[in-house]
């Protein structure tokens, strides 16, 4: 069985990385940093927003539903462009976004304090940057005394 779920894993892997861009509606935002797409071809392809980390659903961690909100406000029933960067261990898509008015929805999150720089495995500067901007004017889930990274929290350090 774990040599099969390995291979489904390959699998999943390679469609991601062969693919450039994709192309299609979103009909579902999952949270602030995974939606849906339903691309032309009548799939559906899982995406998570490349190089930001929202915060976490499970086990309420503060901020979630905003920044959900946020997200789905900028794209949920709009046509999104993906630039694939690769695929995560979970067979999403990780991907850059961007819509007909919005260059890096990515970026956007990251702007208005709805998500962190997911600096443990990326270094764009501009991401980066963007983080340190929204911390220091407390802009959304920056206004919280001391706010506590998706990644952290999900490793239980609440």
């Amino acid at each position: 069985m774990t040599k099969r779920l390995f291979f489904i894993f390959l699998l999943f892997c390679s469609v991601c990385s062969f693919a450039e861009t994709i192309t299609g509606k979103v009909v579902k935002v999952i949270d602030g940093d995974t939606f849906d797409v339903l691309q032309d071809n009548n799939t559906t392809t899982r995406i998570r927003l490349y190089g930001i980390d929202a915060p976490e659903i499970k086990g309420g961690q503060p901020y979630w539903r905003k920044s959900k909100e946020f997200l789905a406000g900028m794209i949920a029933g709009q046509k999104v462009t993906v630039t694939v960067k690769s695929c995560d261990r979970y067979g999403r898509t990780l991907g850059v976004v961007s819509t007909s008015t919005i260059q890096d929805v990515n970026l956007e999150m990251i702007k208005a304090g709805m998500a962190w720089h997911y600096s443990y495995y990326d270094n764009t500067p501009s991401y980066r940057d963007a983080q340190d901007e929204a911390r220091n004017a407390r802009r959304g889930l920056w206004f919280a005394p001391d706010p506590i990274n998706p990644y952290e929290w999900r490793k239980g350090t609440r």
